[in-house]
């Protein structure tokens, strides 16, 4: 049995613990208690606790930003064709309430037709009822929310009431 130095317990000659700790926390083989070693580096296998949770929380807040980008593109491009629809389908009533009131010549729903197309849409419906007119087209939406159908729009157009 070796001899404790006197009034040290539990220290033995060369300042180590009985455990074989030194006296600043580290093991026999330079490392500290909490697995790193000299400098503050951890050995790869040693990783302990939550280190790398900030990259993953910084994955899932950029993938997360990404989807309510992608959500605002989406329903952007569907208002978009809504809008376009709605003028297409005012612009296409204004030129065939034109040929039934007589400021143009051909058919009212050819007229519509035309300028139905230049506004890209495609008429739906045309429905001449005296010299009024209701039309009715439809434009294709872009991109993921395509699948829903198109936007469609109803206008009506005639002379003024006098």
């Amino acid at each position: 049995m070796t001899a404790r130095p006197v009034g040290v317990l539990g220290r033995r000659e060369d300042g180590r613990r009985e455990d074989g700790r030194r006296e600043d926390g580290r093991r026999e083989d330079g490392r500290r208690e909490d697995g790193r070693r000299e400098g503050g580096r951890r050995e790869l296998g040693r990783l302990r606790g939550d280190c790398g949770a900030g990259t993953v929380l910084v994955v899932a807040v950029v993938l997360a930003g990404l989807l309510v980008c992608s959500a605002g593109a989406a329903l952007g491009q569907a208002v978009v064709a809504r809008h376009r629809a709605s003028a297409a389908a005012d612009l296409a009533a204004l030129a065939a309430a034109d040929v039934l009131v007589g400021r143009s010549a051909g058919d009212a729903c050819g007229a519509a037709v035309r300028v139905a197309g230049r506004g890209g849409a495609r008429l739906l419906g045309c429905r001449p009822v005296g010299q009024e007119v209701v039309v009715e087209v439809a434009v294709d939406v872009a991109g993921v929310l395509g699948g829903l159908g198109p936007a469609r729009a109803a206008a009506r157009a005639g002379p003024a009431p006098t």
